[in-house]
């Protein structure tokens, strides 16, 4: 789980594959929610398996030799990973793996990018490499890229959010690319009056303080509700049919990596014309469609809608505000946690959050405005951050992610320089599915030190919104959490604790269960992180 969730985060941060080697059949059992969530994040990852020898009478070498390798001789051993896996194949002979590990890498990082999986047996791994193996020609990292729209499309797409009343961007993952980050804000500037709503929040991908920017908290239900074009930017859920749903008249527009979602069983959303296409691509040529026709735009109208959108954004604003206040008993609510890390946590910080029932104030309160300054799990599998922080954190130290994908590569010591500080949010219910004992021993051990924050609300709050939603009136609903066995609050774990322990007791802890201690608390674990180069942990009990 570690392993994968480190190398999930490294690959999110800079799009560049990378590789986890497990252990033949249990060792990929034991990838288990990180595939899950490396997949629905398309984090492409690349997962080598060894197979147990298929011999045993001395034929080969690398032949079985210990008992336990007839217990690992799993039939159909790639069918473990593959719901989740974009290719599966097995290495039959050394004289193909060149061949196979770049057709690997081609499906893991192209298009719907997410893991592919490649196994071999002993006897495969034993053989002598011979010049089969050398087929002679350049060697080069496969790339297959997508393009942008056709011309028509462009200038019907173009036409329709130029003449819509109230046109909305709903995207999930288009900070994927900082460049089509950018160009939506370009388009944004141009296209007064088009809002735009990050549903997912899995990357960065609008700023939270431009004015065109929704949140659930400040009217983006209603705007769904009221959009008369919609266009979908790379995002697996648009929105919820059963909470929110546009209007039948609504136009929408598909336009995503993903757009047929192959890696799920039900997806519709009813959309007029849908595209595979590379939204940076796409927002550009829409950018030049539109201030083609400039001149002939009512500017009027155009300066109302921006000047609406001002006063709106700044109610909004108000409202979170609001909602952060310090509570009159002393305690710390998650908003105000929220907050307060925004205020104290310097610019350069990357976030890296698994906080499930708190992901939407947590985003809400953090108000990012960079791209690349924040990355959620892709998927639904707990335990994923604490990993995920120490991948961003290797990645980070090696290259400079301003623009990705462009990733470039710090040169010679400049890695010592980067002064980007990693900051890991998790639950309480998550840091125990994290296997926190790897994590804090891998980050002392890798000199990858990162601030993680725990919110310690007492348990799994995800079960009981669950039940709730779906029997409110029900017989589980009447049981209390300690009844239905997802209460921390009496008899939780020593997180701070077990943290400490596994660092061979370098990490520096805290609980914080007062307001008046926090913003001190925060400025004390991050100077660790900062300035002694150590991992520093902060438990924070919210009420």
């Amino acid at each position: 789980m570690v392993a994968i969730s480190a190398a999930d985060g490294y690959a999110r941060v800079t799009r560049r594959a990378q590789c986890v080697i497990v252990h033949v059949d249990v060792g990929t059992s034991a990838l288990g929610q990180g595939l899950h969530n490396a997949s629905s994040g398309k984090a492409p990852v690349l997962i080598f398996a060894g197979q147990a020898p298929s011999t045993m009478y001395g034929e080969l070498a690398g032949l079985r030799s210990e008992h336990v390798q007839w217990y690992q001789d799993a039939p159909r051993q790639a069918d473990i990973v593959e719901p989740f896996s974009r290719y599966s194949n097995e290495i039959k002979c050394a004289a193909h793996v060149k061949t196979m590990v770049n057709r690997a890498l081609l499906m893991a990082t192209t298009g719907s990018a997410g893991p592919a999986y490649l196994t071999a047996t002993r006897e495969v791994l034993a053989a002598a490499a011979g010049p089969g193996s050398r087929h002679g020609y350049r060697e080069h990292v496969p790339s297959c890229r997508l393009g942008g729209l056709p011309d028509p499309d462009v200038l019907l797409i173009a036409d329709v959010l130029l003449k819509a009343k109230s046109p909305l961007v709903v995207t999930g993952y288009l900070g994927r690319s900082h460049a089509a980050v950018r160009n939506l804000v370009e388009l944004a500037n141009v296209v007064r009056g088009l809002r735009v709503f990050d549903f997912e929040a899995r990357e960065m991908s609008f700023p939270a303080n431009h004015r065109a920017c929704l949140t659930r908290a400040t009217g983006a239900g209603l705007a769904i509700k009221e959009a008369d074009v919609i266009l979908v930017l790379d995002c697996d859920v648009p929105w919820i049919p059963t909470k929110v749903r546009p209007s039948p008249a609504a136009r929408i527009f598909h336009i995503d990596v993903d757009p047929r979602k192959e890696k799920m069983q039900l997806f519709d959303i009813f959309a007029e014309a849908t595209y595979n296409a590379e939204c940076e691509l796409v927002l550009k040529q829409l950018l030049g469609r539109v201030s083609s026709v400039k001149p002939s735009w009512n500017v009027q109208a155009m300066d109302e809608r921006w000047a609406e959108l001002g006063a709106a954004h700044e109610r909004g604003t108000a409202v979170l505000q609001l909602r952060a206040l310090a509570r009159p008993d002393g305690n710390i609510s998650n908003t105000f946690l929220f907050s307060t890390m925004r205020e104290v946590l310097p610019g350069c910080t990357v976030f890296v959050s698994d906080v499930v029932t708190n992901q939407v104030p947590f985003t809400e309160q953090m108000q990012f405005t960079e791209p690349g300054s924040h990355i959620s799990k892709g998927g639904s599998g707990l335990g994923w951050a604490s990993g995920a922080a120490i991948g961003a954190r290797l990645a980070l130290d090696r290259w400079d992610t301003r623009d990705k994908p462009r990733c470039v590569q710090r040169e010679g010591t400049e890695s010592e320089s980067s002064n980007h500080l990693v900051c890991c949010i998790t639950g309480d219910g998550s840091f125990i599915f994290s296997v926190p004992s790897a994590v804090y021993w891998a980050q002392h051990k890798l000199q990858t030190p990162f601030l993680s924050i725990i919110i310690n609300n007492g348990g799994w709050k995800a079960t009981r919104s669950c039940i709730n939603d779906v029997h409110p009136g029900g017989l589980a609903a009447a049981i209390d959490d300690e009844g239905l066995g997802v209460d921390l609050k009496m008899d939780g774990p020593d997180y701070v604790g077990i943290a400490v322990a596994a660092s061979n007791g370098t990490l520096h802890g805290q609980r914080i269960s007062k307001a008046a201690e926090l913003a001190d608390a925060i400025r004390k674990a991050m100077q660790v992180v900062q300035s002694e180069k150590r991992g520093a942990l902060l438990e924070v009990v919210v009420c």
